[in-house]
């Protein structure tokens, strides 16, 4: 293998439970690289187990930023993350190695890769009204405003993604400009960051399995409840809410609904997440795949990892789906 061939700044990104962490150390390993996380949950402090976030011994092999480093009290944005990102990347480059991008959250790769747009940041009054219309009115209402208000935004929103449709209405109420004039201006400002982009992807059926089997472990045997209960009886920011598995084991711990029914829940949602993620990472421009096989050994993919890397020319990661 001919290192000096392998992109300086590389991505190792896939699904929830695809088995990132394992290969990202061995691949880390073997060209003297630190890893940069990017993951939106694996920021927050005190929910290792929650964000599944690598282990201390990991972290020990191999130097890892942006994990464990925000109070789950404060929110975090994308934006953040692409400046912090970025430094971290610097510095790395500066000592000479390679940086390693590793997560699951393609709305952090897009940030740091192509850049953020530079809109207002959320506005939580403006927001939790949006949020009470859309509950009582429904979001077809709220998307025939956004046509009349950002009809270049709304061609880019699905009628239906509440999510999206509030953030660009917004966007408009608190700086009286369209959040597509807000992406133009991004557009032209933003200098693009090279990243190859390696995907691990594995049979729907397995990683469902490994998505069950790892909820199971999380559950019995790191004890993931006492951790929600605990994060719980902090003063949770938005974004740190949003962490898979709480929201189920808080309605468990209130009696709510059953072990076996949280159970079933949270494997639903998860499964639903994974599906999402592979939707957004297959509309990377230029993402080269490796297909695990349940066999296979995390250095056998490493290795295969490290072959495609060989072959690949970094470049600015664009998709298909964006949008603040």
């Amino acid at each position: 293998m001919t290192l000096v061939l392998i992109p300086r700044i590389l991505a190792i990104v896939g699904p929830t439970a695809v088995g990132k962490t394992a290969v990202s150390l061995e691949v880390a390993r073997r060209l003297d690289a630190e890893i940069i996380s990017c993951d939106s949950m694996q920021v927050y402090r005190h929910m290792p187990v929650l964000s599944q976030a690598p282990a201390l011994e990991q972290r020990a092999q191999v130097p890892h930023h942006l994990i464990d480093c925000v109070e789950p009290t404060e929110n975090f944005s994308a934006g953040q993350y692409r400046t912090l990102a970025r430094t971290a990347i610097q510095d790395v480059l500066n000592r000479g190695k390679r940086a390693l991008i590793v997560g699951g959250t393609g709305l952090y790769l897009k940030a740091l890769s192509a850049g953020m747009c530079e809109a207002p940041p959320c506005d939580h009054e403006v927001r939790k009204r949006l949020w009470l219309e859309c509950e009582s009115r429904g979001a077809a209402v709220l998307y025939e405003r956004l046509l009349g208000i950002d009809r270049a935004a709304a061609a880019k929103i699905h009628p239906n993604d509440a999510k999206r449709i509030i953030r660009a209405i917004e966007v408009f109420v608190v700086s009286g400009r369209s959040l597509s004039n807000w992406w133009t201006d991004s557009q032209e400002s933003t200098q693009p960051l090279p990243i190859a982009v390696i995907g691990l992807a594995r049979e729907r059926q397995e990683l469902c399995a490994r998505i069950a089997e790892r909820q199971l472990d999380m559950i019995f045997e790191q004890d993931v409840i006492a951790e929600a209960r605990a994060v719980l009886s902090l003063s949770l920011s938005l974004t740190a809410r949003q962490v898979h598995g709480l929201p189920d084991i808080e309605q468990h711990l209130q009696r709510k609904i059953s072990l076996k029914e949280m159970i079933a829940v949270w494997q639903a949602r998860v499964r639903q997440y994974a599906k999402r993620q592979m939707t957004w990472f297959r509309h990377i421009e230029g993402i080269r795949w490796v297909h695990s096989a349940a066999e296979e050994t995390s250095e056998t993919t490493a290795a295969r990892a490290l072959e495609l890397a060989e072959k690949m020319q970094a470049e600015p990661v664009h998709t298909a789906t964006w949008s603040n």
